[in-house]
Parts: C-alpha cells; structure tokens; sequence
C-alpha cells in the first residue's frame, strides 16, 4: 500500500537521556508546529522523551466544500456517529503512524517506550494506529498490532466504527489509554466521544479503567481506558487536562 509523502517532521529533542518517544498528531487544518507550545509546557516534566510532531499532508475536505487544508484523511461529514468515513485515507493515516512508529524502534526505543497522542482527527488516526492488526494496510508492527506504551486521545473519535471491532488487535487491552474530552465541544461533541468509550470497553473488550469528570484517581498506569471529562470546556485541551496528560505520560514511560 502506498503512503503519502509526506514532510519532515518536528522534532523537539529530549533535555535528557533520550528513553522514549512521543509522537503527537495535530487536528484538521493544523500542523505540528502548532502543538509546539504544548510539548514545550508537557516536556518540562519529562526530560527523557523525544518529541515528534509530524505534519499532515494538504488535500481537500468534503465536510468543508472540498477545501484544501493540511488534513490526514478526507472528512465527509461531521456526524461521527452515522456518515460515511474515508476509509482507504483512514487507513493510509494509520500506515504513515506505523513507519513513523518504527523509525523510533530503529532508533534504538522499544515499542513499549513509545506513546502514540493526537487532537481531533489526529485522534482518530492514532486509536486506529494504536489498537489494530492491519495484515494488508499495516506496515510493520502495524501488520500484527503494537505493543505500545501508551495512547493519548484528545477531543477525537472512533473511526471506522462499523468495523472496528473486527480489526482489533490481541494486544489493544494492554495499551493503557488517555481520553480527554470536553463536555461543550460542539465540534466531536462529548455525547459522541461518551457513546464510542462504551463502544470500545463495551464490544470491543478494552477495560474501563476511569470515567471521570475532572476525577483526580491516579491509576493511570493500568492498561485500558482512562476517559476524562472537562466541564465547560470546548473542542481544545485545557490546562487540567495538560496537567492529567503529563500525570499520565510520567506513568506509562516515566
């Protein structure tokens, strides 16, 4: 299967002995630059991990009258829960997270030292990434599913839902996930976010570890699903949320 080029990535260095990797997906319309500010804020607590923030490839969106914007695959329709999905761009998407994936494996950093994150749609793209066999689509680890050290969820959804299930890899209930959502964001709106959670713990057999609403419990750690609430919040990461997120980070690769 044939990957997009696509542009070198931003790269923020670790401050310390290099130990793991973070590899952080941008939403529609973005780039890794603009997630600079946030890596620079949530590296000041891990010294040890390098940062990668890649940049997605422009092409048109249906959902915006065919507008050409940076985006990881086409959107045909806001409604997460019902409309058609772009799903050979889906897959394509998983595949560029895979070789990237695999770079920091070639470097020297195990799969379990490597955590996968991403906003909106980046989102989307790395729990396809992140909890899936893709013998056909996949590239290495990505054919028989990854062994990550975590996942990081923020204001996206599920994609693929119809058949999600069916593509899960053996190893996605070990993945300890991050899921952070707020409940006024009218974009993946937190109803939207709330039913897929349940989809996944409930048929997909990913363990619940946490549904909270600014909860404060620290087991984090645990594989499974940690999904986060953040009241009166939008479609953007919060500073509790950054706060929970580095909590996170410093457990599953401290």
């Amino acid at each position: 299967m044939a990957t997009a080029t696509l542009e070198s990535p931003l790269i923020i260095p670790p401050t310390g002995n290099h130990t793991a990797s973070i590899i952080l997906y941008h939403g529609l319309g973005d780039t890794g630059e603009g997630w600079r500010t946030v890596t620079n804020t949530l590296s000041k607590d891990l010294p040890h991990v390098k940062w990668v923030l890649p940049h997605a490839p422009t092409g048109e969106v249906t959902a915006h009258n065919k507008k050409s914007m940076p985006r990881w695959f086409d959107i045909i329709s806001h409604d997460f829960e019902s409309a058609a999905e772009d799903r050979a761009g889906i897959m394509m998407a998983a595949r560029m997270v895979d070789e990237f994936i695999q770079r920091e494996v070639d470097a020297g950093v195990p799969p379990e030292r490597v955590v996968v994150g991403g906003f909106s749609q980046g989102a989307a793209v790395v729990l396809l990434a992140g909890l899936t066999s893709r013998p056909e689509d996949g590239f290495a680890g990505g054919k028989e599913g990854w062994k990550l050290g975590g996942l990081v969820v923020l204001s996206g959804w599920l994609p693929l839902r119809n058949s999600f299930q069916e593509l899960l890899s053996p190893r996605a209930a070990q993945v300890p996930i991050f899921w952070g959502h707020g409940t006024d964001d009218i974009v993946v709106r937190h109803k939207v976010a709330d039913t897929l959670t349940k989809k996944l713990t409930t048929e997909c057999g990913i363990p619940m570890v946490e549904s909270l609403t600014l909860g404060t419990d620290r087991n984090a750690r645990s594989p499974g699903l940690s999904f986060r609430s953040y009241q009166a919040w939008d479609h953007a990461v919060c500073p509790r949320e950054l706060r929970d997120l580095s909590e996170f980070l410093g457990r599953v690769v401290p």
